[in-house]
């Protein structure tokens, strides 16, 4: 927690600090995500990959001196839309970095489209991005959840349960593992959705139908955490393949040899070899003492895109749709890959499928195979060669 402060402390005298006020030079950001609750960790990593690059950058974008504005959902749509209001009528920011979660990301949707505020989000369900000015960098939930439920039957699994949190997110990550599964041979044969931040999942693991031959998981942060734990705990022997938030970097110590087995595909792990991703590695550690997860390579491309977009428009900002164009146009080597929007302002850049294994003494994520170019549409992708899935 010290090293947070100290963090927020040197961004906020690197970046301008809370001036009374504003330069003529600088531009304003506004950092709203889930600081606390049960998403707490992933929005944390989000604000710390977008001050990371910032740092790098010397405090500066587009030639443009950056303040930032930092607000806490508490995961939380009412909170959320009304610290929105406040970023853009009182704050009078010019950018917003949105939430990580669905919920709040919904909530504040009509709002920030209404306005026309250019705003990058995290958060994964389709339809909380207005695809006008609202950019994502992470992954739209519908394909990647295909994804997921495809490669659980391309590896020859026939009967499945699929578990996620009983939000937005969740329902959505089950309806697309069983479109997935299904096209590749597999049928579900029970939705199980217990509610966001639920404090002991031992009923809902109870439940898993007996003919069930692999689990469909979605969990995240602090859930994932006992989620896992818990059903190595109970002893069911059911192999589990999903989202890997559910065996994120940031909590797999947390989770140990509970972790192991687990199969899915993202866009970034800390284990991707390639030059851009080992100097990104470095310097996350460095800052952090600890490593980067996907939420926080997100909030590094965040500070990508943007710098990329006001270097193309000369730091000039009063032009929204040249902005917008900007930013849509722009194509990136990040630490997870070549990156660049498609016509709906969602990602492409690769995928990497992974399964958690314990190499020389560590527990980490092992990438199997790689899709170089995912094209963020619900359908069979193209698999690489020679991938063997687990099973």
């Amino acid at each position: 927690m010290r090293r947070i402060c100290l963090l927020i402390c040197a961004a906020s005298t690197l970046l301008g600090g809370p001036a009374t006020a504003r330069a003529q030079d600088s531009i304003k950001i506004g950092i709203l995500t889930e600081l606390s609750g049960p998403l707490g960790t992933l929005g944390m990593a989000e604000r710390d990959g977008f001050l990371l690059y910032l740092k790098q950058a010397g405090g500066k974008l587009g030639g443009r001196t950056v303040e930032t504005v930092i607000e806490d959902t508490g995961n939380d749509p009412a909170t959320a839309l009304a610290k929105v209001r406040k970023l853009v009528d009182s704050d009078n920011i010019d950018v917003l970095l949105g939430p990580m979660s669905s919920a709040s990301a919904a909530a504040i949707k009509m709002f920030v489209s209404g306005h026309g505020l250019l705003c990058l989000v995290q958060a994964t369900v389709d339809e909380v991005s207005d695809n006008k000015s609202m950019f994502r960098t992470t992954f739209p939930a519908t394909a990647d959840s295909f994804l997921q439920g495809y490669l659980a039957g391309k590896a020859g699994f026939k009967k499945a349960v699929a578990i996620a949190p009983n939000f937005n997110a969740g329902q959505d990550a089950v309806k697309w593992f069983e479109a997935g599964f299904e096209v590749s041979g597999g049928k579900v044969l029970q939705k199980l959705l217990p509610r966001l931040g639920t404090p002991d999942f031992g009923s809902i693991i109870a439940q898993i139908d007996a003919g069930a031959d692999v689990g469909l998981i979605f969990m995240a942060g602090a859930d994932a955490v006992r989620f896992i734990k818990q059903f190595a705990d109970y002893g069911r022997k059911l192999p589990l393949y999903g989202f890997t938030a559910t065996v994120d970097e940031a909590i797999m110590p947390a989770q140990g040899a509970a972790a192991l087995g687990f199969v899915g595909a993202s866009y970034y792990f800390s284990t991707v070899d390639t030059p851009e991703n080992h100097a990104f590695v470095k310097d996350w550690e460095a800052a952090y003492k600890g490593k980067p997860t996907w939420q926080g390579v997100s909030g590094y491309v965040m500070g990508q895109v943007l710098g990329a977009a006001l270097k193309q428009t000369n730091g000039k900002l009063t032009d929204k749709a040249a902005l917008h164009a900007a930013v849509k146009g722009a194509q990136l080597t990040t630490p997870a890959g070549r990156f660049r929007f498609n016509e709906k302002n969602e990602p492409i850049q690769p995928r990497y499928i992974s399964q958690v294994r314990e190499v020389n003494g560590v527990i980490q994520p092992v990438v199997l195979g790689t899709i170089a170019e995912f094209l963020p549409e619900a359908r069979p992708p193209e698999l690489p060669g020679g991938l063997v899935l687990p099973k």
